[in-house]
Parts: structure tokens; sequence; C-alpha cells
């Protein structure tokens, strides 16, 4: 599949679970952006690495705790060594352990990006919490993921041991976002997090159709 010439950004969404059905969704809204590009994944990729006007590719899926890669040993997989890109183009791994250092390390050494501009979070994600990520990204254009993409890593990073309990209350709410965050509020025992992370999460009250197919 061609990637045209001249774009900025490039999204690519390698898993079709149910989950990721809300960021998938964004993906390609995020395609309308001038600039931008989103790739239908799986694909046979050329060579990018002489696209020197290519300033950040962002890839979603299941990514692996011991390898670098989304989808690993499925027909959606997808490895460092698939794609070449400019050293200077910042790759955002929106996944989970892909900021491990191993992990990154393996993606600089695959796609020809500079270590320094591999960027994923170290433990696992939520695909509500990427939700987010890329709601933002709508919202304030595909140059913002520098502001945000810091925030979604430490959101994760904080209610990381709380995610069973999340899932279970948005399960029990039937997959309601908004009833699922009031009574989550409602508990207590997480009201210091929802406070420092109020304006990442604030964007699920302004488009909770995104998040409305978590299960």
């Amino acid at each position: 599949m061609s990637v045209p010439f001249g774009i900025r950004n490039l999204f690519i969404g390698c898993s079709h679970d149910k989950q990721f059905g809300g960021i998938l969704r964004l993906l390609e809204e995020l395609n309308s952006f001038p600039g931008s590009h989103r790739l239908e994944w799986p694909a046979a990729l050329p060579d990018l690495s002489r696209r020197r006007v290519l300033q950040r590719v962002l890839i979603s899926g299941h990514g692996s705790p011991t390898e670098a890669g989304f989808e690993l040993d499925s027909t959606e997989e997808l490895r460092p060594s698939d794609l070449r890109l400019p050293g200077g183009t910042s790759l955002y791994l929106v996944g989970c352990y892909q900021g491990r250092k191993r992990q990154r390390r393996a993606w600089a050494d695959g796609t020809g990006v500079d270590t320094n501009r591999v960027w994923g979070c170290y433990g696992e994600t939520e695909s509500a919490l990427s939700t987010c990520l890329l709601l933002h990204l709508m919202e304030d254009g595909p140059e913002s993921i520098d502001r945000w993409f810091p925030l979604w890593k430490r959101c994760n990073r904080a209610f990381r041991p709380y995610f069973p309990m999340i899932r279970e209350v948005y399960a029990r709410r039937k997959a309601n976002p908004l009833a699922a965050l009031a009574d989550l509020k409602a508990a207590g025992n997480l009201d210091l997090l929802f406070e420092v992370f109020d304006e990442f999460l604030a964007v699920i009250n302004r488009s909770p159709a995104y998040l409305s197919d978590l299960v």
C-alpha cells in the first residue's frame, strides 16, 4: 500500500479487536488532518527512510512484554523490521510494554529511528486511556502529541493497580463509560488520581461514544 509523499504524520492501527473500535475510528478521523495519513494494516510497506518531512509515526495495538512489536504471532503482526523511517522521526508506541529499554532499542535498530525518539509505556496500558489520547489529538491536532503522550504514560502508570477494578465496574455498567466513571468517582478511593488527571480524563465526558465498546 502506498504512503503519500509529503505527509508529516503517519498512523497505524495493528489490532482489530473489539476493544480497539474507538481507536480505529479515531485513527481514521485523524487521517483527515492536513499532512496526515492512516495506513491500513497489514500492508506491504515501502521504505520510508528518505521521507525527511515525516515527523511522527504512531502505532497502536497489543504489545508484547518480552519483544518489540505489536500483535505478535498473529496475521496482524508488526515488528520493527517492517518499518524503515528517517532517523529524525518520532515514533510513538501506543500499547503495552513497548517503552521498556530492550523494546525501545529494538524499535530504534529495526526502524532506523534514533533511540531518543522512540516513545512508549513501560508496563500494561489500558485501551480506554489510549482512546483518550487520540481524542486529545483530534481536538488539538496531531502536533499536540508531545503534550499529551507523556500524560498518557503517567496516567497508565498511576491507574495500573486499579485496572482490574476499573474493568469490572465498566463491565458491570454494560460498557457505559459515563456511568462507570461516575461509579468510580463515587467509590472515593480514586479521588486524588481523578483530580491529578482531570484534564486528561475530561475528554471522556466530551466524547463518550468512542469508549462505549471496550469489552
